[in-house]
């Protein structure tokens, strides 16, 4: 509708406008080292190369999340809903701040099958802080351009094994040979993690009880829903047997009245007991939900991938190396989302380079810069004859 698409313009606008104010603010900075910036000052942090917004020294007209929201939201579940839910903030006649709209407001209470809201909740980029930084910082050994981690002088080996949730139940760090930077890493990375892999056993649990439920052709009282819903609907999930007004809020079409919808008004959360009425296949299309059964892009959504090493070279010379983790550890984890040189993906095993890509999802490093740091890299005694270097055009 005409009304959706002024609503589009003005969130895009005034995102826009929040960059432009970031740069305007950043040109005034000392050249400082981001370590030295406040948090506030390092939102702008404008050293040359890529920015979070892309396109290098040139920036483009996309909006980034961490701009709009003030803080690091993994941008692909929020980008994917994004469309839907401005038009539903627009139906919703409310003057808040999108993201308050969409945390704590009537928007909090929209759960979309192709972006479920525990994505929402659960992916949320780290931004290392200072103490942090040190556990990823790279330095190459003068004598042999080896590549070591500045914290315990151990060679690197990126990817190694992130942790993901299903990691959580026996350990990552079991081993006597792990080391004392592993370690910390491990201590680090291991609560954000939590609440993923709590959620996913009880999801899997309630699966399992419903489905001997069905096998034993048991009732489906609603009392025995309840029961099995209950520890799920602790951690906020089953909306959709919980909110009878689940459907209409994926549709932001105005309604005939021109009223809006009713469910903005006649609710104002999400109850706790379960909708009356209820079976067994209702259960199951709920656990579907939840367990991301209905999102198209399962690739990408779900936190499987163990084989990416990623780089940074920061703009002020330092270089990160870590192991991505989808919707926790990302590029903009290393250095808090400000400016860097390039950024993109690595294989190092036991000290040496192995492969090497100039792509990042959330950085756009131009090709000067990406040949100015190999040069680099080769003058301090990286041996790159057996090293696979991809093209700074990505293959489609």
């Amino acid at each position: 509708s005409h009304a959706a698409a002024l609503g589009y313009i003005a969130v895009f606008a005034a995102g826009m406008a929040a960059g432009r104010l970031a740069r305007r603010h950043a040109s005034r900075l000392p050249d400082r080292n981001p370590s030295d910036l406040t948090e506030a000052e390092e939102i702008g942090a404008d050293g040359t190369g890529a920015c979070a917004l892309g396109g290098g020294e040139q920036g483009d007209a996309r909006v980034c999340p961490e701009v709009v929201d003030g803080g690091p939201r993994q941008e692909t579940p929020v980008c994917a809903a994004a469309r839907k839910l401005l038009e539903e903030v627009e139906l919703s006649d409310s003057r808040d701040n999108f993201f308050d709209w969409l945390d704590i407001g009537k928007g909090s209470m929209i759960d979309l099958p192709w972006a479920p809201r525990r994505l929402l909740d659960e992916w949320q980029v780290l931004y290392l802080k200072r103490e942090e930084q040190p556990l990823f910082r790279v330095r190459l050994e003068a004598s042999t351009g080896r590549f070591v981690w500045e914290a315990d002088g151990t060679p690197v080996t990126v990817p190694d094994s992130p942790l993901l949730p299903e990691d959580l139940a026996n350990g990552f760090c079991h081993s006597s040979s792990v080391s004392s930077r592993a370690w910390r890493v491990d201590a680090l990375l291991r609560p954000l993690l939590a609440r993923t892999s709590r959620r996913d056993s009880l999801l899997a649990a309630a699966r399992e009880e419903v489905e001997e439920a069905q096998r034993r052709r048991e009732a489906p009282t609603a009392e025995r829903l309840q029961e099995i819903a209950a520890p799920l609907i602790e951690e906020g999930l089953l909306c959709r047997l919980r909110d009878r007004y689940f459907e209409d809020r994926l549709d932001a079409a105005p309604t005939p009245d021109g009223k809006g919808h009713a469910h903005f008004d006649h609710i104002h959360e999400i109850p706790s007991e379960l909708l009356p009425g209820l079976g067994w296949d209702d259960f199951l299309k709920a656990l579907d939900h939840d367990q991301l059964a209905l999102v198209s892009d399962t690739g990408s959504m779900a936190r499987k991938k163990k084989d990416k090493g990623i780089f940074v070279l920061d703009s002020f010379g330092p270089l990160y190396c870590g192991t991505k983790i989808t919707g926790l550890f990302h590029h903009s984890s290393f250095v808090r989302g400000h400016c860097i040189k390039v950024a993109g993906g690595i294989t190092i095993r036991d000290g040496w380079l192995v492969t090497l890509s100039p792509h990042s999802g959330h950085y756009q490093p131009s090709e000067e810069h990406v040949n100015d740091m190999i040069r680099d890299w080769k003058d301090r005694g990286v041996d790159f004859s057996r090293v696979h270097i991809e093209p700074y055009i990505k293959n489609k």
